[in-house]
């Protein structure tokens, strides 16, 4: 299977992923009496998601780094991580199912909270199963698989939060239905596992000691940069939920967010691309790594940029049809976060786990955690929950984007200017903009009210002139991909 097929199956995968997630916040902002319920859910989920990337201490990316360089002994190296990963889980429950109802909801000043924290006893755990088992079967060959399980599983829990939202129209209720289903998945997940490391030659089925010390020592360092990245990079929202009323974070919250597509394409591109630029650095060949994430970073930049564009030009039809009118504003905080989109269509992250350099993720992360806190702190003050938005994307692009750009050029061993597409990425932008100006001036042209169809025809308008420009300009690469995905389909 060429890395191409992989990544369609991986980054449909995603895209349903997202697509679930985002069908259950428009269920429950449409159904909940109030945005304050609303809220409460987005408030008990930014518990977990807070702090989800400590508790996997790194143990799903370095699934990616370990299961290439044990050929035969992929599950007992799965069995070590997952058993670290459950105990650190575990953790999480008790503290969600004793401690945090106390604590939690006066820190937010939201009382609701104490019946919807001890939901995250379950779901944080089972949540937290299922990303390991999705990075695991990617990492031992079957990726394939992997996407099958996530996009069935992620239908399923969508679809059975929805129903309980539209048939209850209870916080508590739509929680709980999330996190049961999440733990059953979680189980099948398991044996899922299982089935595909059937033919590993592993001696033992018991977790080694000395085999989870050496995982966490891979993994703890990037565990603890990612979660104080994902800190720094959520941050926003936990001072605004501090700072501002309930109603006013589930406005921000619903526009708090990059491009859909994002976490598909990347996430998927790089769970493809990492174990050859695991293999290329052990051999020292740092040139064919640096090929592997040039073509990589070419590759989520011929899809990103054009999806990033569109999603631009019709926020704010998007929120209003995604979530009502009441949410209209949501579409103030989207834009903002929409200029890191550039930033994101290289994957820094592939590049330091490839290098097996996780230390200087982690000091990345703690930069720009404070750096993060004190401007955004800043900034709500001022503007209120607009300066949350512009605080993240100023970090990212005055700090984030020159850090990884120096380190990286040290680890293939080529000056800065060597290191991305910058051509490339410049052209593809240059040529979806053209599109997205041109697509906004001609529907200007027509009066239409309803924000369902304002949209479309901006939409319809966009992807038209930007498919023919793709096919002008970037005509080989088109043609490439094109022949790939066909001949798989055959």
């Amino acid at each position: 299977m060429s890395r191409i097929q992989k990544t369609a199956y991986l980054s449909a995968s995603q895209v349903i992923t997202t697509l679930s997630t985002l069908a259950v916040a428009v269920a429950l902002s449409r159904v909940l009496e109030t945005k304050a319920e609303y809220g409460t859910y987005q408030q008990t989920l930014l518990v977990y998601t807070f702090i989800a990337p400590l508790l996997a201490l790194g143990l799903p990316a370095a699934a990616f780094y370990f299961v290439p360089r044990n050929q035969g002994k992929e599950r007992s190296v799965l069995i070590n991580g997952l058993v670290a990963l459950i105990t650190s889980a575990l953790l999480f429950a008790l503290f969600c199912a004793t401690l945090g109802p106390l604590f939690i909801p006066s820190w937010f000043g939201n009382s609701n909270l104490v019946r919807t924290i001890p939901w995250l006893a379950i779901y944080g755990p089972a949540t937290l199963i299922l990303i390991f088992i999705s990075s695991a079967l990617v990492a031992v060959g079957r990726p394939k698989t992997s996407a099958l399980f996530t996009a069935i599983f992620r239908l399923f829990m969508a679809l059975s939060v929805v129903l309980s939202a539209v048939i209850y129209a209870s916080v508590n209720i739509s929680l709980g239905v999330q996190a049961v289903v999440c733990l059953a998945g979680a189980i099948l997940g398991i044996g899922v596992l299982w089935q595909a490391t059937s033919k590993s030659e592993s001696a033992s089925l018991l977790p080694s000691l000395s085999g989870v010390s050496t995982q966490l020592k891979y993994a703890v360092p990037l565990g603890l940069g990612a979660m104080l990245e994902g800190m720094a990079l959520a941050i926003d929202k936990v001072i605004v939920s501090l700072f501002c009323s309930t109603e006013e974070y589930a406005v921000f919250v619903n526009g708090a967010m990059e491009v859909p597509l994002i976490a598909a394409i990347t996430v998927a591109a790089g769970a493809v691309m990492l174990p050859e630029i695991v293999t290329a650095f052990s051999k020292n060949d740092r040139s064919k790594a640096l090929g592997l994430w040039k073509l990589m970073v070419k590759r989520v930049a011929l899809f990103l940029l054009p999806a990033g564009f569109l999603f631009y030009l019709v926020s704010e039809e998007l929120m209003v049809v995604l979530y009502s009118e009441s949410f209209k504003e949501s579409a103030d905080p989207f834009r903002i976060y929409m200029l890191m989109l550039p930033a994101r269509v290289a994957y820094f992250g592939m590049l330091f786990q490839g290098a097996g350099k996780t230390h200087l993720v982690l000091l990345r992360a703690i930069i720009t955690l404070f750096l993060n806190t004190m401007i955004t702190y800043f900034l709500v003050s001022k503007f209120g929950m607009s300066g949350a938005a512009w605080g993240t994307v100023a970090v990212v692009w005055f700090f984030v984007v020159p850090y990884c750009v120096i380190q990286c050029s040290k680890f293939v061993e080529v000056r800065w200017n060597a290191l991305l597409p910058y051509r490339y990425i410049l052209a593809v932008g240059t040529v979806s903009a053209v599109a997205a100006l041109g697509a906004w001036y001609l529907s200007g042209l027509f009066e239409i009210r309803s924000a369902l169809f304002a949209g479309m025809l901006k939409g319809f308008i966009y992807t038209f002139g930007v498919s023919i420009l793709m096919a002008v300009f970037f005509r080989e690469d088109c043609l490439h991909i094109y022949k790939q995905l066909k001949s798989r389909f055959r």
